[in-house]
C-alpha cells in the first residue's frame, strides 16, 4: 500500500506488521465537518490520516470546546492507556485515512514493543506540539497567531488554499470574530493573503511568516510540513 507513506506512523511499520494490519485497513474519503467522535460514542476504531487532517476539540462541563488540536498522524493516540475521551475529532480539511479497528492496534502492540516504542514517541510530539500552542496563545497578538494559524492550514492542506471561515480561525484561537476579521484585513492590505467566502489563499508565504510568531518555525522543527513547490514564494527555512 503504497499510500501508507502519506500517514508518518503508518509509513514507520516493517512489512512484517504492515501484513497483519492490511487485511483490517479500510480506506475512507472523509468531508471536511465530518465528525468522527464525540464524548457520547464509543470509540471502536483507529484513524490515520493520508491526505486529511483532523481538528481536536476538548470539551469542557459545560459543553463548549475548549483548545484545538491538529492532529495529521493518529487519532486516537490516547486510546492506547484510556477508553475515556473528553474531546471531539472532526475533519479539518478533507481528504483520504485509513481506519483500523481498535483490537487490531491493540493486538498489534502486543506483538511488537517496537510498534509501542513509535506511538509513544508520537504522543511525545503531540505533547510538546499542545503545550507549545498554549503558551503561543497567551503570550503572542491575534496577528501573529493568526499568521501562524494560516500557515498550518495552508501546510495541511498541501497547497496555497486554506478552506476556513473566519469563525472557524476565531474558535480555534479563542477569539472574537470581529478581531479575526479585522486582523485578516491587515494582513490583505499587506498583500500576503487574499480572502473569499470560506477560503485562505496564501500569497506571500515568507511574508506571512515575517508576522507569525516564531512558535510556527519550532512547529515546523517538531512536525515537518509539506509545502506545495508550485508555491511562487515558497522558501526552504529548514
Amino acid at each position: 500500500m503504497s499510500t501508507t507513506q502519506n500517514n508518518s506512523i503508518l509509513s514507520q511499520l516493517t512489512q512484517q506488521e504492515l501484513a497483519f494490519f492490511s487485511p483490517h485497513m479500510e480506506l475512507l474519503s472523509l468531508i471536511k465537518g465530518d465528525v468522527l467522535f464525540d464524548p457520547e460514542n464509543k470509540i471502536e476504531h483507529y484513524y490515520f490520516p493520508l491526505s486529511c487532517s483532523l481538528e481536536l476539540s476538548m470539551v469542557m462541563a459545560d459543553g463548549k470546546c475548549g483548545a484545538t488540536v491538529f492532529i495529521d498522524s493518529i487519532f486516537p493516540l490516547e486510546m492506547i492507556v484510556d477508553e475515556q475521551i473528553d474531546c471531539r475529532s472532526t475533519v479539518r480539511h478533507s481528504g483520504l485515512c485509513y481506519r483500523i479497528p481498535a483490537w487490531v492496534i491493540h493486538e498489534g502492540l502486543r506483538q511488537s514493543q517496537r510498534l509501542l516504542r513509535v506511538l509513544l514517541k508520537e504522543a511525545v510530539k503531540i505533547s510538546r506540539i499542545t503545550a507549545l500552542d498554549s503558551v503561543c496563545l497567551r503570550s503572542h497578538s491575534l496577528k501573529q497567531i493568526t499568521a501562524k494559524l494560516i500557515l498550518i492550514s495552508i501546510d495541511d492542506s498541501q497547497g496555497t488554499v486554506a478552506n476556513i471561515t473566519h469563525q472557524e480561525i476565531a474558535n480555534s484561537l479563542g477569539a472574537r470574530r470581529a478581531g479575526v476579521t479585522l486582523t485578516l484585513g491587515k494582513l490583505k492590505d499587506q498583500n500576503l493573503i487574499s480572502t473569499g467566502r470560506g477560503h485562505i489563499e496564501l500569497l506571500d508565504r515568507a511574508g506571512l511568516e515575517q508576522v507569525a510568531c516564531k512558535c510556527y518555525k519550532f512547529m515546523r522543527q517538531i512536525k515537518p510540513v509539506k509545502i506545495a513547490k508550485n508555491d511562487a514564494n515558497y522558501v526552504n527555512h529548514d
